[in-house]
């Protein structure tokens, strides 16, 4: 059955659609599109069975997108919108000016001509397609498809992320006056396959992390966590919302609106390099336990090298590099340590790392430390068995907050290299007695 529109009430005109085909030079008036997608057309006289439409409404919107999409190829044809009681001059008037074209003529075609919609590429990666999408309803808050590449939020939002900025929005919505507000935006997926937007305002309940989370109880530490990093720093078991069942996860906190979101934990796969950097077993553990893991020699896109601290937020659905703020919060809390022995025995002093918080400190052993600044090459070569260009040839252990060796060890180390090549040296031939 022909997509029709009802005609327009006594007195209330609405407009028709004339479609110039440029190899015919003919134009016609649109009586709708059959059931298998194909554009119908009749002579543009007065009483053809136009289909008439409000361009203004969602109706005429619809029929342009699929008209569009159905016609990807449109450069032989060209849509016009007219009045009804003019289509018969009008596309007169358009033929004309198609076969002998006059620059007022030009722009009065120009005028009345119906530019093609600003399709959204549906990208690989995407978890929703754009162009199901209801972007005029959308619109009415103050956020449009643009807006959203203008703040470079499009991508993520279709991939199923929640905006990284916020948007101020207002306006009526549903018969509700909405005040205006700033949000973050995401889209979920209906039941009925339709993708619906959703608005994140900033929630002001003081005590939510005193509350259980699906049946899990945040800990003071887990709670101060949230607060100061965004991130919860272990694993939490909750009760699937959905299947009721106890799932491992991690738990994160947007810093803006305050909402707290789960990923799970059993699901997430650690990546085998970070900016370049191979990810060590020991650190795999550790962020795969929720914990923040300092990285050092990032190869970043400026082309520089940096250090960082990265975790695992559920918000950014994997690892985050974390902002300052988080980063103060994690060496401000940082329990220190002194008196631990490396593999060579010799004391150094470190601080606790996050997942290792809160242990006693006879219960706190050297794989819950990182190094302080002043120990990191002892133990590096006490324990790890690396080395520099000034720490190579050494063969005692390094002391504390040594960072490469002592005179005596120099000149100990320089006469054993001497003596290993004196012995490595030929012994001179006396010749062969007769």
């Amino acid at each position: 059955m022909a997509n029709r529109m009802t005609p327009p009430a006594e007195g209330q005109e609405k407009d028709v659609l004339l479609v110039l085909d440029k190899q015919q030079g003919k134009v016609s008036a649109v009586k709708g599109i059959d059931k298998d997608g194909n554009l119908q057309t009749v002579p543009p006289t007065q009483g053809g069975g136009f289909m008439q439409v409000d361009k203004n409404g969602d109706v005429f919107s619809n029929f342009l997108s699929n008209f569009f999409r159905k016609f990807q190829d449109t450069s032989g044809l060209e849509l016009f919108s007219v009045k009804a009681s003019e289509a018969e001059q009008q596309a007169r008037a358009i033929e004309d000016n198609h076969r002998n074209p006059t620059p007022e003529g030009d722009k009065r075609a120009e005028m009345l001509r119906v530019p093609k919609p600003d399709f959204h590429e549906f990208k690989q990666g995407y978890r929703f397609d754009p162009a199901r999408i209801d972007w005029e309803n959308l619109k009415k808050v103050g956020i449009t498809a643009d807006t959203l590449k203008n703040t470079k939020d499009f991508d993520r939002v279709m991939r199923g992320y929640k905006s990284r900025n916020t948007y101020t929005v207002s306006g009526t919505v549903g018969g509700f006056y909405l005040k205006p507000t700033d949000v973050k935006l995401s889209f979920y997926q209906a039941k009925d396959g339709t993708v619906v937007p959703k608005l994140h305002g900033v929630q002001q309940d003081e005590k939510l992390l005193q509350r259980p989370y699906n049946g899990h109880e945040f800990t003071k530490q887990e709670q101060g966590n949230l607060q100061g990093t965004g991130n919860l720093g272990g694993i939490a078991q909750i009760k699937d919302p959905k299947s009721g069942e106890q799932i491992p996860v991690f738990v994160s906190r947007d810093r803006y609106t305050h909402e707290l979101e789960y990923m799970r934990a059993d699901k997430w796969k650690c990546p085998d390099t970070i900016c370049g950097v191979k990810v060590s077993p020991e650190q795999k553990v550790a962020f795969e336990a929720g914990q923040a893991v300092k990285m050092d020699n990032l190869q970043f896109k400026d082309g520089t090298r940096r250090s960082a601290y990265l975790q695992v937020s559920a918000v950014e659905r994997g690892l985050e590099f974390l902002p300052r703020s988080a980063v103060q919060f994690l060496q401000q809390g940082q329990q220190q340590v002194a008196g631990l022995k490396d593999g060579q025995g010799v004391e150094f002093n470190g601080h606790v790392q996050p997942g290792a918080q809160g242990k006693s400190p006879d219960k706190v052993q050297p794989k819950d430390v990182t190094p302080a600044a002043e120990s990191r090459t002892q133990v590096a070569v006490n324990s790890e068995g690396k080395t520099n260009e000034a720490t190579k040839q050494g063969k005692e252990p390094l002391k504390q907050g040594q960072d490469k060796p002592t005179a005596k060890q120099k000149e100990k180390q320089e006469k054993t290299q001497d003596k290993s090549l004196k012995a490595d040296k030929p012994k001179k031939s006396k010749g062969m007695k007769i």
